[in-house]
């Protein structure tokens, strides 16, 4: 075949001194160069010398070299290279002349060296190094070899003179292997042709070997295997010292090896020198870019050696796995030992040291690649040991069997209970299993904080160097405690647990309970009130989810649903509906209790932002009736009886509002948003002074999304009682406080008729109100006097306001829901008492007064 790319690298290479092709056997150098020689015959003299040991000695190899020269017609007439003879001995000086000859060539020729790792003679080596301490002009010399030869190439490579072609520019790229014809007859598919690729790395033996394998009908399973051990045995390790064999034999055992992990296989103490020389001499074993001091052997001379090693110790295998897992347990690579252990079958050591380095991680939701070990765990191993039963619910877990799950915590328990003592990991992590999984799952809160509180306790009571997963289980347990004790309606307390938590994971490099912990703090702030804050703890959680790529995880869900209720508030009813879509796909089909009724109030809000407060009620009945009996969540059950009110305020059924909270919370306590509730129920009923009492303590709390509607709910007693201005500033208040975190949902839940005439109103009065009256009197050198205020009656402080519109009388009789025989005779009150004779005589002294 004729590759193009490598053509033209012979074709730039050979304006130089010194070409070096350089791979393993069977990479097709000389096939290369053969053909680039073949198609190059017009170009200049080309003299070939293929090598062997007999050129070890000068005579041989110099007189070789010479013939090769003379054969290609390199060699004019009256050249010294024309009739020159070495003698029975290739001196120093008989070097000389060859040299003196090739100075003299009048043309440029190609030399190729072919196989020149064959020579290793000093004296032949010598001459050559003279030779390429002053180049001929003319010369160009090609060297194909299998090792780097001990020649100064240095010079040449830090010059730019030298052109090497390597394994990697050797190897074949799909289209070159699809013209192989090996692989050209059989038409292989393009998927095949790919993993063929993977597997021989572009080695064209290799290639050829396994599309002739394929192409066989009837082959034997390990047909592949055997194509290419004999060659690469014979070819490769054959060449090798004997005890390098061993070595490599035993360290072909790990796909990745290094020094010290070389050493603990072979029983050498200079294993890195070896790789490096294996390495370095094209023995297919090849360095790991991205791990510094890490080697790999060839894919399929790794196979070749397995297979040795089986023929020739059966059972060593596994010996040598075990001692790579203990190895790399000692470097902390747990992932890397736990393969290792079930590579060599060692269930129970594996079970071990899952339990007592690793599970911790299944829990914190590095779940992919340890599950991935653990399922090769026979199903019938995992009751031999509570630590197999462990590791056979985290495999259940990973596949969403919940029933299987359970049913291994409690074979896992009752294990435990057989043994005299229990190693601590083993009752650590069954305990956070059970509370994490079990309790956490069917909402007994309760239970998860009672189990997460003694995990704490007993943690307490170890170092880090006698429980290595010891900050791993205090991250888990803080979350834990901290999520209870938020659905317990401890709100204090999880702030200061899920916080700990959060830092206690970022500290390990957990990132799943980081999020878990972030999304229920914004969960937490969210019930308090604050919309902005709340959707700041929601972004970080699930930005650290995508980067992590565990968006979509049941640790995701609770994250989704804030957010879905953040939208609420802020009546982005679009972007609530996709935040519940993404709640309800990463929670699964079998979510935890709590967010999966978490999950139906959002419906529900949902429903009653669309309108349809009819079809919130029946959601509400079906969640009631279906939530589990387990389920001990004070936070959801404040949450179910507040979003049943809210439907039956929409339906206009508020003395079922004011009966539900005698009924179910007659002397409890309330959140302000429950009291906001009642408050506009009882307005409802005719009870301003009870509603007043509610909406006084609502109005200045911290849940803002509760002021926001306390402050309107104020704005519409008011206004039914003809309080202008206090209507007004009520409706100001909650304008103001709305606008800080976005919170718009709550003017939904009013008349929207009378709302807007509110509205209407404010927008009228302060348009034609100063922007502060006292500056504007007090820049008229007026002050106002004294007790001013008081002169006006509340009521005529109402109409006052309305005087520097362009209302009329009657206007202004309408939006005070008043006669306009009260007005009038408010307005001639006004004018009296501020001594003006017409209206906008009123309006400029009451400015200047600083009444408006």
């Amino acid at each position: 075949m004729r590759r193009r790319r490598l053509a033209e690298m012979l074709d730039a290479g050979v304006c130089r001194p010194v070409t070096l092709v350089c791979a393993g056997p069977g990479w097709g150098k000389s096939a290369l160069v053969a053909s680039w020689a073949e198609a190059r015959v017009t170009s200049g003299p080309i003299a070939w010398l293929t090598l062997s040991a007999q050129h070890n000695d000068p005579r041989a190899f110099w007189s070789d070299l010479v013939m090769a020269l003379r054969m290609s017609g390199a060699v004019p007439g009256g050249n010294p290279l024309e009739q020159l003879d070495l003698g029975i001995r290739a001196d120093q000086r008989a070097v000389a002349r060859v040299l003196d000859g090739l100075d003299a060539l009048p043309q440029p020729v190609v030399l190729v060296l072919d196989d020149f790792h064959e020579v290793d003679d000093a004296r032949v080596l010598g001459g050559l190094t003279t030779l390429l301490h002053d180049p001929p002009p003319a010369l160009r010399l090609v060297l194909i070899a299998r090792t780097e030869p001990t020649l100064p190439l240095h010079r040449f490579r830090a010059g730019g003179e030298l052109t090497e072609i390597r394994t990697r520019h050797l190897a074949f790229r799909p289209a070159e292997a699809a013209e192989l014809p090996a692989v050209h007859r059989r038409r292989m598919p393009v998927d095949e042709l790919t993993a063929l690729l993977d597997r021989t790395e572009g080695w064209v033996v290799g290639l050829q070997l396994l599309a002739d394998v394929r192409a066989e009908r009837g082959a034997p399973a390990n047909g592949e295997v055997r194509a290419a051990s004999d060659y690469l045995l014979r070819e490769v390790v054959g060449a090798l010292p004997a005890r390098t064999r061993q070595f490599l034999v035993r360290a072909s055992v790990p796909d990745q090896m290094c020094g010290p992990l070389a050493d603990a296989l072979t029983g050498e103490t200079n294993s890195r020198r070896i790789l490096e020389g294996l390495e370095s001499s094209n023995a297919f074993v090849v360095r790991v870019e991205e791990r510094p001091g890490w080697y790999r052997c060839h894919p399929m001379l790794r196979d070749a050696l397995l297979h040795q090693l089986l023929l020739d110790r059966p059972g060593a295998a596994a010996e040598l796995h075990l001692l790579a897992a203990d190895w790399y347990a000692r470097q902390d690579s747990i992932f890397e030992a736990l393969r290792h252990a079930a590579d060599a079958g060692d269930w129970r050591y594996l079970g071990r040291l899952a339990v007592e380095r690793a599970m911790v991680r299944v829990m914190c939701g590095d779940q992919l690649a340890l599950v991935e070990v653990l399922r090769r765990i026979p199903p019938e191993e995992h009751a031999s040991t509570a630590e197999l039963a462990l590791c056979g619910a985290a495999v259940r877990y990973a596949s969403g069997d919940r029933a299987g799950v359970a049913g291994l915590l409690r074979l896992a328990r009752s294990l435990t209970g057989r043994q005299a003592e229990v190693p601590a990991a083993t009752d650590l992590t069954l305990r956070l299993m059970e509370a994490g999984i079990l309790n956490w799952r069917v909402g007994d809160m309760p239970g998860l904080i009672a189990k997460s509180t003694e995990t704490l306790r007993t943690l307490a009571a170890y170092r880090q160097d006698e429980l290595p997963s010891l900050l791993h289980y205090r991250a888990i347990a803080l979350n834990e405690k901290g999520a209870g004790l938020l659905w317990m309606d401890r709100a204090d307390q999880a702030d200061r647990y899920l916080w700990a938590a959060s830092m206690a994971a970022r500290g390990v490099g957990s990132t799943v309970t980081e999020v878990n912990a972030m999304a229920h703090l914004g969960l937490l702030v969210f019930l308090q009130g604050s919309l902005n804050e709340a959707a700041e703890h929601v972004s970080a959680a699930l930005d650290l989810a995508r980067r992590n790529r565990f968006e979509t995880s049941a640790q995701a869900s609770v994250s989704y649903l804030t957010s879905a209720l953040i939208q609420i508030e802020r009546d982005r009813v679009g972007e609530a509906q996709e935040a519940l879509r993404k709640a309800l796909r990463a929670g699964g089909d079998e979510p935890a209790a709590a967010p999966g009724l978490l999950a139906a109030l959002v419906r529900v809000h949902l429903l009653l932002a669309a309108g349809d407060p009819a079809a919130a009620r029946a959601l509400l009945r079906l969640t009631r009736e279906e939530a589990p009996v387990t389920l001990v969540a004070p936070v959801l059950a404040h949450w179910l009886r507040l979003a049943e009110s809210e439907a039956d305020l929409a339906l206009g059924c508020f003395r079922e509002v004011v009966a539900r909270y005698d009924r179910e919370a007659p002397h409890g306590v309330l959140t302000a948003s429950e009291q906001v509730c009642l408050a506009r129920a009882l307005l409802s009923a005719g009870d301003h002074a009870a509603a007043e009492l509610l909406l006084a303590r609502v109005r200045e709390s911290t849940d803002r999304v509760a002021a926001v509607t306390a402050w309107i709910a104020t704005a519409f007693a008011a206004d039914a009682e003809g309080h202008g201005n206090r209507s007004i500033d009520a409706l100001s208040r909650a304008l103001l406080i709305a606008e800080r975190d976005e919170i718009r949902r709550p003017f939904r839940r009013f008349d929207q008729r009378r709302l807007a005439v509110l509205l209407d109103r404010r927008r009228w009065v302060e348009e034609h109100t100063a922007a502060s009256a006292v500056t504007v009197a007090r820049a008229a050198g007026s002050e106002p006097p004294a007790g001013t205020l008081d002169v006006l009656s509340e009521r005529e402080r109402d109409v006052l306001r309305y005087l520097p519109t362009v209302l009329t009388a009657g206007e202004i009789a309408a939006n005070l829901n008043i006669s306009i025989n009260t007005v009038k005779a408010h307005m001639r009150s006004i004018y009296r008492k501020l001594g003006a004779a017409r209206r906008r005589e009123a309006v400029v002294r009451a400015r200047q007064l600083g009444l408006l």
